[in-house]
């Protein structure tokens, strides 16, 4: 009589752990390929934040107006405050887009802060009809990019005896507007992930310049050269 030969046990748990290695394997190919497509959206995610945020900055910073902000009471008359500059904020007033705007001018103010995981790129903004002093410190702030290395606003302006442009980190002339602004930012990312350097003309400039002035501007951009390190804003 034949006698009918099974499987042995060393065989059944050899078959078991190459099943197990080839659904492990499976599985591990999968979670790489959900990974990679998440990573790939995220990073989607990520240039397209920030360019709209590059894009929107430079909108408002070009339009700005030489509108009176606020004339403190110790000023003297005509000292009003038309634009303040610090390497770490932007004060100023300027249209807002369409869909933001409920009418008028605003007070807006761009502003470097140190937050969880580095420097947050903050954006106030407030109606400047009936504006009064500290209503843009009241109003709540939109985070546009968070998690910086490190950050900075630069100035230029034009030398009183030669003409020649310059650029500053900090604007003196509160009653007038520069004839362009930079923004410089490192957010220190080893992924190449950058902020391409900003630098934009003001529309508006209120120092009696002219507009043949404002043909210094290029000049004034050759002059940053290889500036591509940031003022540090304050802690």
């Amino acid at each position: 009589m034949r006698r009918t030969h099974g499987f042995t046990l060393i065989e059944v748990m050899l078959a078991i752990t190459l099943v197990a290695l080839i659904m492990g394997m499976a599985y591990g190919g999968f979670r790489a390929s959900i990974r990679a497509t998440t990573s790939g959206e995220e990073r989607i995610e990520e240039t397209n934040r920030l360019r709209v945020t590059h894009q929107f900055v430079r909108r408002q910073l070009s339009q700005a107006r030489s509108l009176i902000i606020e004339q403190p009471e110790d000023m003297e008359e005509g000292e009003q405050i038309r634009f303040e500059g610090e390497a770490e904020r932007v004060r100023f007033v300027a249209p807002m887009p369409g869909y933001l705007s409920y009418g008028g001018a605003y007070v807006q103010e761009f502003s470097l802060e140190r937050g969880e995981d580095g420097l947050d790129l903050v954006f106030y903004f407030a109606l400047l009809n009936g504006y009064l002093p500290g209503d843009l410190e009241d109003s709540e702030g939109v985070v546009l990019l968070e998690g910086l290395e490190d950050g900075g606003f630069f100035f230029m302006d034009l030398d009183e005896e030669d003409q020649t442009p310059y650029w500053a980190d900090f604007w003196e002339e509160t009653a007038r507007l520069p004839l362009a602004v930079g923004l410089n930012i490192d957010m220190g990312r080893i992924d190449g992930l950058n902020w391409p350097e900003l630098v934009t003309p003001v529309m508006v400039d209120s120092g009696g310049a002219g507009t043949g002035a404002r043909g210094e501007v290029r000049r004034g951009v050759e002059l940053l050269g290889g500036r591509r390190r940031a003022p540090r804003a304050r802690q």
